[in-house]
């Protein structure tokens, strides 16, 4: 457990109600806004503003603090401006990933070690409008590949495309039509999926490669699995939520299972692909497994990041795209291929449901 916490189902609560209040400040954030961090441990909101904020928001924030406590703190850069710049650096080539800092005191850029020198010397990156510094690190790792799921389909559940092997992520509708999300680079438009017991699922349609996003026609249900690769339990979904920094979050994919004690370090990431016909994938959120194991493996790609609720409960997150950092096998243990990732990206869902006009399916 985080420090300060007797149980998860503490944790949980706090959290519930930190993000409350920030999903209230987001709805009427204005150019001034940077970022927020709800990390529970800190028992308080910390809202990141560039200049001084509307008096709206201070009266908001007034309101807020008779339940829950929120802290105003001075800002740089706004997230406006911090999310061009990351989208703007993440095209230089040898850039792996660029991290908007979430108190908007610049950008964070990731570049193989034997390439920093060379990305810091990039016009680019020298003469960017906002501060940068330039990081050692490798580049996120795509994480292709429970076992035989029948229909109505659960998020987290094994399929498998020509491509290889992910994930199953959320059951959406779309007008209508009940589908099922998951990862872009797991198949292309018009291929036919299997579970992992080789039984049809549906074809492939509405692949977003630069969102890294796409759908399988399959009957889905609004339900992911939880346990390890091989279990058979679920939790029901319950709603979507935000991801903020510091809030604790849970994979669950069917390579290597569910993962907790994960925390949100960073959103509005993108990652360098340098290709066509994306120069960026994103916007992305950033977690890392705090206790050093796996937050995903090859294999989860698609499946869902969700956050429990206290009413037994999960709201759904974003679907994995990859992982990073690579961890030694005995540190994931249980997983069908290796290695493990001690840091998750995924894709929110309010991005992916937005870009196909659709609503998440609950339980």
């Amino acid at each position: 457990m985080p420090a300060g916490f007797a149980s998860w189902a503490e944790l949980i609560s706090v959290q519930e109600k930190l993000n409350q209040a920030a999903t209230r400040i987001t709805a009427v954030k204005g150019d001034g806004f940077a970022g927020i961090v709800a990390a529970p441990e800190n028992r308080e909101l910390r809202v990141y503003w560039k200049g001084s904020a509307a008096t709206s928001v201070r009266a908001l924030v007034r309101e807020l603090n008779r339940t829950v406590p929120v802290r105003l703190l001075p800002a740089r850069y706004s997230e406006a401006d911090l999310a061009a710049t990351a989208r703007k650096l993440a095209t230089v080539p040898d850039v792996a990933s660029v991290v908007p800092q979430v108190d908007g005191s610049g950008v964070q850029v990731v570049a193989n070690e034997a390439k920093v020198a060379k990305v810091k010397a990039t016009p680019a990156v020298r003469d960017s409008a906002a501060v940068v510094s330039v990081v050692a690190g490798d580049a996120p790792v795509a994480t292709y590949d429970r076992q035989a799921d029948i229909p109505n389909f659960y998020g987290g559940g094994r399929f498998w495309s020509p491509v290889g092997g992910c994930s199953t992520g959320f059951a959406i509708n779309t007008a209508g039509t009940v589908q099922m999300l998951t990862a872009g680079h797991c198949g292309e438009n018009g291929q036919a999926v299997t579970t992992g017991a080789g039984v049809n699922m549906g074809t492939i349609s509405n692949k977003i490669t630069c969102t890294d996003i796409e759908i399988i026609n399959t009957p889905s249900w609004g339900r992911v699995f939880t346990g390890g690769p091989y279990s058979g339990t679920s939790v029901p979904i319950g709603g979507t939520a935000s991801s903020f920094v510091g809030n604790y979050v849970v994979t669950s994919g069917a390579t290597s299972g569910e993962h907790s004690n994960i925390q949100v370090t960073a959103v509005n990431l993108y990652l360098g692909v340098n290709g066509i016909p994306c120069s960026t994938v994103g916007p992305l959120v950033q977690a890392r497994q705090l206790n050093g194991t796996c937050a995903v493996a090859p294999g989860d790609s698609g499946g869902p990041v969700i956050a429990y609720r206290t009413d037994g409960k999960a709201d759904a997150l974003g679907t994995m795209t990859a992982g990073a950092v690579a961890v030694a096998n005995n540190l994931c243990p249980g997983t069908i291929y290796t290695p493990g990732y001690n840091y998750v990206y995924y894709i929110p869902i309010g991005t992916s449901l937005g870009s196909y006009g659709a609503s998440i399916v609950t339980s």
